[in-house]
């Protein structure tokens, strides 16, 4: 991998003269005969920093972090020529695609790049994969988000996850702060009622399924006064006590919950390296350690800065694949 000049983070420069989108567009017209150099690099531009960080965590130095990384935004721009790539949420797309590579790595001999605590001895490559993933505890979150418009999802995952500025969301997609805000509030309501849609099609038997509108309603209020039948049934019941604590996750700050739902490995340490010296809440119960929670912040956080391959390494490789 190529070293050439360090990354330019959006954080510096929130005004962007054209959306995610429309370098999704233009990738997907590509041909061939020429590099796709002004797409490839504004993409680079926004979101190498970020997936280096994650990168970071799952692999054992910033070497083979930015083998990682670049692998996975070369699948992508992959994916944009066979048109299934992103179009608006990119951010939250190449992290997941690292962490989906990284779990390719597991399973072969590469897995000597990872970090230490997911490298499996002879015959556990399933169970170190199975680390990477999000806990069931995140699960039915998880599967909300990737319901959501990517529009949503990038408003979502920039403002909640990553504690961004409205503006540089804003500028991905195209919008005002004030259109920003406005979506994010839509964003958050569809992805509670995404999260009610699948709970109600994975519920076990009929009674987690007459518990629902109680459910919905108890923990759109806090759930500080849960009834009484309601509490004996989440006592018995893993599937509707789980989607209660994802519902009441609504109440306060969705971030951390929503970055161990689409991330799984090293979420809580990926967002103390984003937000830099801001700590984030406890949280409730705390992971025993060696859980699969992932590393600590220190490792990322050392080289976060780094620098990412040239521009013309990556627009001329061969993306299918």
């Amino acid at each position: 991998m190529k070293d050439a000049g360090p990354s330019n983070s959006p954080s510096s420069a929130h005004h962007f003269e054209v959306t995610d989108e429309q370098l999704s567009a233009e990738l997907k017209k590509w041909t061939g005969t020429t590099p796709a150099l002004q797409p490839v690099g504004e993409l680079l531009d926004r979101h190498w920093e970020a997936a280096f960080s994650y990168a970071r965590l799952c692999t054992d130095g910033p070497h083979h972090a930015g083998m990682l990384t670049t692998a996975a935004f070369t699948r992508l721009f992959g994916e944009s020529l066979r048109q299934s790539g992103p179009t608006a949420a990119w951010r939250p797309q190449v992290l997941v695609t690292v962490r989906r590579i990284a779990a390719e790595w597991v399973a072969d001999r590469r897995q000597d790049m990872l970090h230490p605590d997911l490298r499996s001895a002879a015959g556990e490559g399933d169970r170190a994969a199975a680390r990477l993933l999000p806990v069931p505890e995140r699960r039915l979150l998880s599967r909300a988000f990737q319901r959501l418009p990517q529009s949503a999802r990038t408003l979502l995952w920039h403002v909640e996850v990553e504690s961004e500025p409205f503006a540089i969301p804003a500028g991905l997609l195209g919008l005002d702060e004030e259109g920003a805000d406005i979506e994010l509030g839509r964003a958050r309501g569809r992805l509670r009622e995404e999260c009610l849609q699948v709970h109600r099609e994975l519920a076990q038997d009929d009674e987690c399924q007459r518990y629902i509108r109680l459910l919905d309603v108890t923990f759109r209020r806090g759930g500080a006064e849960v009834d009484p039948d309601l509490a004996m049934h989440l006592s018995v019941c893993k599937h509707c006590r789980y989607t209660a604590d994802q519902l009441n996750q609504f109440n306060a700050g969705l971030g951390i919950a929503l970055a161990e739902a689409v991330l799984g490995w090293g979420a809580r340490a990926y967002l103390e390296v984003r937000a830099g010296s801001r700590p984030l809440p406890p949280r409730r119960p705390p992971p025993p350690p060696n859980s699969r929670c992932g590393p600590a912040r220190g490792a990322a956080n050392s080289d976060r800065r780094t620098r990412r391959p040239a521009v013309s390494a990556v627009a001329t490789s061969p993306w299918p694949c």
